[in-house]
């Protein structure tokens, strides 16, 4: 299911892509090495696998790195799953950024989940700390080592409180070809060391324009 607009609001929280604030500005007070998405259990449901017939063929090569120019991220990509308990697991450092196997691969069609700190204990801002500076229309790119790169254009980023966020429509199946990447926002809880939102990123596929016909020799 997608991320929808009237979802969204219907959990009482939608935020507008510019989204500057939303994330406390640190002052000492970095989170733990704790689940970054807080979301409890999670149904683990594959997302669809079928491409769109206007992209190019998709490539079954590992994932590299995820990068977003205007967040400053050139991240190393990990691949990790849900725990014992039915809960995201989450990057053990603060570099990494997670895509989630329950998830649709990048490239396959359907909804890639990843995630990454926002800040992390004895380093300070984390790969994820500029994820809320992002706006409409900004790119995107997850790249294989084979050199495959899937571009997508920001879509949608709303902070919600972690009790109240659509689990199934954040990380489920989408009927068209997205990543969604999530961190934390919001307020920070000295006892736990975590904060009480999650900041959804939702981005769409871009369509490379056609190759020009060859020339005649």
């Amino acid at each position: 299911m997608a991320l929808g607009i009237a979802a969204l609001a219907a959990a009482g929280v939608l935020f507008g892509l510019s989204a500057t604030g939303i994330v406390g500005d640190g002052g000492g007070k970095y989170s733990g090495p704790g689940t970054v998405t807080g979301f409890g259990s999670v149904v683990q449901t594959p997302s669809p696998t079928t491409p769109s017939p206007s992209l190019p063929p998709p490539s079954e090569a590992p994932l590299a790195t995820l990068v977003i120019p205007n967040a400053s991220v050139d991240a190393s990509i990990v691949t990790l799953g849900i725990d014992a308990n039915r809960v995201m697991q989450s990057p053990g450092n603060a570099y990494d950024v997670a895509w989630y196997d329950f998830s649709a691969r990048p490239g396959f069609g359907g909804n890639a989940v990843f995630s990454g700190h926002v800040d992390y204990h004895d380093v300070g801002p984390a790969v994820f700390w500029n994820l809320r500076d992002l706006v409409a229309g900004d790119l995107i790119e997850v790249r294989l080592q084979d050199g495959t790169v899937y571009q997508y254009h920001v879509s949608a980023l709303q902070c919600l409180p972690v009790g109240e966020a659509p689990i199934d429509e954040i990380v489920g199946p989408s009927p068209t070809e997205v990543v969604t990447l999530i961190t934390c926002c919001g307020t920070f809880d000295y006892s736990t060391r975590q904060y009480d939102k999650r900041l959804i990123v939702r981005a769409d596929r871009v369509v490379p324009p056609p190759s020009p016909p060859a020339l005649p020799q």
